[in-house]
């Protein structure tokens, strides 16, 4: 029964490809509308929800203290976690983290100590003896697509809500005091994933819609903040050809600064 319905699906998406279109009315290259909210997570210190079509995510931050690494004393931590509960998409199953969760987990957390996005200094209190841990916690609440895309903007968005206190510690008595002077984070880059679905070794599908990324026999992710090409993230799936790879940097590029806008549009 799914392989009939496969089929039909595919059958129908190779209709609407051969116009140059798809199934929702967007062209081969065009990325779904997508809305923001910030702040929306009251018990956080710093928290958005993003929805890219029908896929929405939510980011909460909790900032608390903590001891340093011994390899590294004078720097915080910066810690992501992804969870896809089986709620958001009935392919997953409830109980231990998907492999889709880890794999973006570890990809979010990759691409924010490669691209510094956060200088950790910021969260140092004191040398060897105390530092701000962050833990953003991602959630998505329906999965339609392009997850991966959704949880960069949710992060990023996230971040830039957090306000810290400024901490004093004494090293003598290991007093900590809090003081009521709140400062923004400071990021360094904001780094957006662009994802793309290869359908029949022929066609490139800039966003792809759930449907779309079961059809398609490759998909990756192209992550930019514009200017700069930070990585490109291939999960498994077939050979991408090298001029397809570069159009979809060049559409990647593009859709950073569209998303750059939309967050700075809730500031």
């Amino acid at each position: 029964m799914n392989s009939i319905k496969l089929n039909i699906q595919e059958t129908y998406i190779k209709e609407y490809l051969a116009l140059q279109k798809r199934s929702d009315g967007r062209g081969l290259t065009g990325f779904r509308d997508a809305s923001l909210n910030i702040n929306s997570i009251h018990t956080a210190d710093g928290s958005s929800v993003i929805k890219i079509g029908n896929t929405a995510v939510v980011c909460g931050i909790k900032a608390e203290l903590g001891i340093p690494k011994a390899e590294s004393p004078d720097v915080g931590y910066l810690l992501v976690n992804v969870e896809l509960p089986s709620l958001c998409y009935k392919k997953i199953r409830p109980g231990i983290p998907c492999d889709e969760a880890m794999e973006t987990t570890s990809f979010l957390n990759e691409v924010c100590n490669n691209c510094k996005i956060l200088d950790l200094q910021q969260l140092c209190i004191c040398v060897d003896k105390l530092v701000w841990i962050l833990s953003c916690d991602i959630y998505c609440l329906n999965y339609d697509g392009s997850v991966l895309d959704a949880c960069f903007v949710a992060l990023l968005s996230a971040l830039q809500t957090v306000k810290l206190p400024e901490v004093k510690y004494d090293k003598e008595t290991d007093e900590i005091n809090v003081i009521e002077d709140y400062k923004f984070l400071k990021l360094n880059c904001l780094p957006v994933a662009s994802t793309f679905g290869v359908f029949n070794d022929k066609y490139i599908l800039a966003d792809p819609t759930e449907e779309e990324e079961q059809l398609c026999i490759s998909k990756f992710s192209v992550v930019t903040d514009g200017n700069l090409l930070f990585s490109l993230h291939k999960p498994g799936g077939n050979y991408i050809k090298d001029n397809q790879i570069q159009n979809c940097v060049k559409y990647a590029k593009i859709r950073a600064k569209t998303v750059h806008e939309l967050i700075k549009s809730v500031q």
